[in-house]
């Protein structure tokens, strides 16, 4: 385990070569996906790992170059693109609003506000979001804002062709901290967490907003929903309030359920998927994180916990799964960026000096952003971490998942956001 700048320098030339060959393997995972586009949650695959030409090997002591930056306004919704347009969100004046900007220049395209008054029973003790990211399709760009109103917008236009307002319409629920799961397509139907006393997870057509199928009602909380192949079978893992779940993707009937739970009752971390058929569940505090293990039979799915630990913490961070580790913030009130074999549960090495991250992985290099504004890049190995060039860049709190679109990174904090090149 290493702890310090020394231990690290003093072990790096030795690691060297274990290192190359670990990480030239992981590029290899069939889950690596190459896409000239980031356009939902997540990336591609929706795993926050893209591949992507030659990245820079370091940085100046300023950091990478800044193509352009602009204002914004408050929200986390990460930047999803597409034919190069960057789609987000943010709030104004009790609006949400749907922005598209060139992202050759950062200016604006259009915008699309409407009215989100807040629900009584959230807060906005952290802000009124938005919090999802837009999932961006051929021709329309549909979106989820914090009082759960769900638009479809014309991509080329900035027109609304149809919305949906999950509390008023549905019955769904209100979650404290605001709606946040973003929504995905599966097989050509839209995939949202509408959650209440009625339903549950709902598919919705795209071209009208119809909708499609309901599963029976969940509780559902703040981490957005994954398509996962069990043995041949498509199934949507999400999160309730106290539990992992799977349904099936084509109709959203039950399949299996998993205790995963903490004192606050809330999940706001996404499960993690693997080949190997294990899945990730990470929660914050005294929930820790359980690893277990999924098979199919008949449509039967068995649930096999592999491990549990209530010392690896995850909060409203995302994490990376490369091989058979994965790369994550670590902790509550500190955290240190730390590798953990998902087979295990062990923990490879933990890394103080950067405090609530959120990572993407491209071209064998950890990308990320800190709470505290910090952008950082490094090779990473279940042997350690190297630093390759770090800046501060953002203000506090800085709480979105970076967009990588080729060689260039799209960032943002609740004020502004910056494109930068991180070309070789």
């Amino acid at each position: 385990m290493m702890h310090s700048e020394t231990c690290r320098r003093s072990n790096w030339n030795m690691l060297c070569g274990t290192l190359a060959c670990t990480i030239a393997a992981a590029t290899a995972l069939p889950t690596m996906a190459a896409s000239p586009d980031w356009p939902q949650w997540g990336g591609p695959s929706r795993d926050f790992k893209v591949s992507a030409p030659k990245l820079a090997d370091s940085w100046p002591e300023s950091g990478p170059k800044v193509k352009w930056r602009r204002a914004l306004g408050e929200g986390y919704s990460a930047i999803a693109t597409k034919d190069g347009t960057l789609y987000t969100m943010y709030r104004k004046d009790g609006k949400d609003v749907i922005v598209a900007l060139d992202a050759g220049n950062g200016k604006t395209r259009w915008e699309y506000a409407y009215d989100a008054p807040q629900h009584e029973g959230s807060t906005d003790r952290f802000g009124t979001g938005p919090n999802a990211t837009p999932l961006v399709l051929d021709d329309r760009v549909i979106t989820l804002g914090f009082t759960g109103i769900m638009q479809c917008i014309d991509r080329a236009t900035g027109k609304s062709i149809w919305s949906h307002d999950f509390i008023n319409e549905y019955d769904g629920s209100v979650l404290k901290f605001g709606t946040s799961a973003s929504p995905l397509l599966y097989k050509g139907n839209v995939i949202a967490l509408v959650g209440g006393e009625k339903n549950g997870i709902m598919a919705f057509n795209p071209k009208d907003g119809s909708v499609v199928w309901k599963s029976k009602p969940y509780d559902v909380s703040y981490a957005s929903p994954i398509i996962i192949n069990v043995d041949g079978q498509d199934q949507i893992v999400f999160f309730s309030s106290s539990d992992v779940m799977g349904v099936d993707a084509s109709n959203g009937n039950f399949l299996w359920s998993y205790p995963c739970s903490n004192q606050y009752k809330n999940n706001a971390t996404d499960a993690i998927w693997g080949d190997d058929n294990l899945l990730w569940a990470a929660t914050q505090l005294d929930g820790g994180t359980r690893v277990i293990r999924l098979s199919q039979k008949g449509g039967k799915t068995s649930v096999e916990k592999v491990w549990e630990s209530d010392k690896i913490k995850v909060f409203h961070w995302n994490a990376v799964r490369v091989k058979d580790h994965v790369y994550a913030s670590i902790g509550g009130k500190v955290t240190m960026l730390s590798a953990v074999n998902v087979k295990t549960g062990d923990v490879a090495w933990k890394e103080r000096g950067f405090h609530k991250a959120n990572c993407i992985y491209a071209d064998d290099k950890l990308i990320f952003v800190d709470e505290n504004g910090v952008l950082a890049m490094a090779k990473v190995s279940p042997e350690g971490m190297k630093i390759l060039g770090q800046t501060q860049l953002l203000e506090k709190v800085a709480w979105t998942v970076p967009t990588l679109v080729g060689d260039q990174l799209y960032v943002r904090d609740t004020k502004e956001i910056v494109a930068l090149d991180l070309g070789a």
